[in-house]
């Protein structure tokens, strides 16, 4: 069953309340701790710790505030995943604490990249609160497709390890049924605090160069100088090779690896479609700029581009009177609700059905765990009312889809320009959280998000002369250059890890696509040219 969501051009970035309440500052009610690491109670809504490796976090309510809340009016997540089950309120000197034991139970560990704590308290007299912390970890940037070995070097305990982003290859190296040795291309960049002394690959050191040096931002230490190296190498792989090790260690001694499995590719069943069905959203101009919403720049481009790249043979070949279009003033609420309504059910069980969505989402600014897309004619002051909430779009997908084959392309948000950097009560950017967790099944759907939890997705004229970095990298794959096996076939897996990679090296790590992909990981969705 292929029920596949490909979550790439959608806007959600900074998640920013565009509305400012007050002149102000509000107090502050919430305060993380991670005693793992011997951090001090945070505001920060954004925290950075060197590995996935927690325990346990402490929520602290703070005074006054605490004084009027009961203990059962206390609610916290992690991850998107209620967590009163491995909760305890307690008092403190300055207000109460919620511990939260992340080993009492399974399914509530740290992951590596980002981690979401999210905390609801209402007081006695009915006033709610919220907030929500985002914590990332210093290995972050690891592939989940590989396996990684860190080994700490002698006095190196407390030292973050080596980084090795691997260029080539993106995923599972695939051979052929049958074939003899292979030779695979291997290149990367690793990355120390320290110098890098050595990288190998299998045991064989290879040569490096030199690369730019890249900040890094340090959990402690403030002035220490980042290493950068760039390696590039061939390495051979049989029938008998289960995975390949990349090495890298710096000067204290500590060496982190990556194993790379080395897997048979098989051949996959094709699934006829019988058409081809394609609903379009892209919002670049707002309605109620005048009350906070801001324009963007190209996500109505990126709408019509993919409109029109779909529509060529090689990458598509879905028919005109097939696809549907709806850009800036013609995607207002009641049209978009249409089109989920009567427009998808139009796909049968055995059509594809694509639905791509580029424009803004955000936070009820009352309401900021209520999470909505941003339609052309949403107004901020009623979000309810105006927007789509979350929910209703998977109330949507349930109800009207009925294709067994979905791909849903969302950009988690263009920036724009606008920033929350000095704007200490804006909320996190849970919204691809929350999309991932509403719409993914394990039987059939996939999801690809362009940025991961509390990051902006970038656009800009520097790609394609105007276009949101995942949306351009996206269309070129899809014009053949993600066939990283040379099949000549663009499957979603391909697609995704070109894209994450490229996307990832053009914004220096800072936006990181994500992908729940199910069984739909072969489903090819075009066609590579010959050359």
């Amino acid at each position: 069953m292929l029920f596949l969501v490909l979550f790439s051009t959608f806007v959600l970035v900074l998640f920013q309340p565009w509305i400012l309440t007050s002149s102000q500052s509000s107090p502050i009610i919430f305060e993380l701790e991670l005693p793992d690491f011997h951090l001090p109670p945070s505001s920060a809504r954004e925290i950075t710790i060197p590995s996935s490796n927690v325990n346990q976090v402490l929520v602290h309510i703070l005074k006054p505030a605490a004084d009027n809340i009961d203990y059962g009016e206390i609610k916290t997540s992690i991850n998107g995943q209620a967590s009163a089950i491995i909760a305890e309120v307690v008092n403190g000197l300055r207000g109460k604490i919620v511990k939260l034991n992340l080993k009492l139970r399974p399914g509530f560990e740290f992951v590596n990249g980002s981690n979401t704590v999210e905390v609801w308290a209402q007081t006695r007299r009915g006033r709610s609160y919220y907030s929500s912390f985002v914590i990332k970890t210093a290995t972050g940037n690891w592939n989940p497709d590989f396996t990684y070995h860190v080994v700490q070097g002698t006095d190196a305990a407390n030292e973050l390890p080596p980084e090795v982003i691997l260029f080539e290859p993106q995923g599972p190296i695939q051979l052929r049924q049958g074939a003899g040795n292979s030779l695979v291309e291997v290149s990367g960049r690793a990355t120390s605090d320290r110098k890098i002394v050595r990288v190998s690959v299998d045991g064989k050191d290879v040569q490096f160069k030199t690369a730019p040096t890249v900040s890094m931002r340090q959990l402690v230490r403030t002035e220490s100088v980042t290493r950068d190296v760039n390696f590039e190498t061939t390495t051979s792989v049989s029938q008998n090779t289960t995975e390949i090790t990349v090495e890298a260690e710096d000067e204290s001694g500590t060496r982190t690896q990556v194993l790379v499995p080395v897997l048979e590719r098989g051949s996959s069943a094709i699934v006829p479609i019988r058409k081809k069905f394609a609903l379009i959203i892209g919002i670049s101009r707002y309605k109620n700029t005048l009350r906070g919403i801001p324009n963007l720049d190209f996500a109505d481009l990126d709408a019509r581009s993919i409109y029109q790249l779909l529509q060529r043979p090689e990458t598509g070949g879905f028919a005109p009177e097939n696809m549907m279009l709806l850009d800036n003033e013609k995607a207002t609420l009641a049209r978009i609700r249409e089109a989920l309504t009567s427009f998808v059910s139009r796909a049968s069980e055995d059509d594809l059905l694509l639905i791509f969505f580029a424009g803004h989402g955000a936070p009820d600014p009352f309401a900021p765990q209520n999470l909505y897309l941003v339609a052309y004619d949403t107004d901020v002051s009623s979000m309810p009312e105006t927007g789509l909430a979350m929910p209703d779009l998977r109330s949507y997908i349930d109800h009207n889809v009925r294709s067994k084959r979905l791909v849903l392309l969302l950009d988690a948000c263009h920036s724009a320009g606008f920033s929350n950097e000095g704007t200490r009560d804006v909320a996190n950017n849970l919204a691809n959280l929350y999309l991932e967790k509403l719409l993914y099944q394990d039987e059939g759907r996939a999801i690809i998000s362009s940025s991961d939890i509390n990051e902006p997705s970038r656009e800009s004229r520097q790609w394609g002369n105007g276009h949101g970095v995942f949306s351009y990298y996206l269309m070129d794959g899809l014009k053949g250059n993600a066939d990283t096996n040379h099949d000549r076939l663009v499957s979603v897996g391909e697609l995704f890890r070109y894209v994450r990679q490229k996307v990832r090296m053009a914004t220096d790590k800072k936006q990181n696509p994500r992908l729940l992909v199910g069984n739909n990981e072969q489903l090819t969705l075009a066609v590579a040219p010959l050359h």
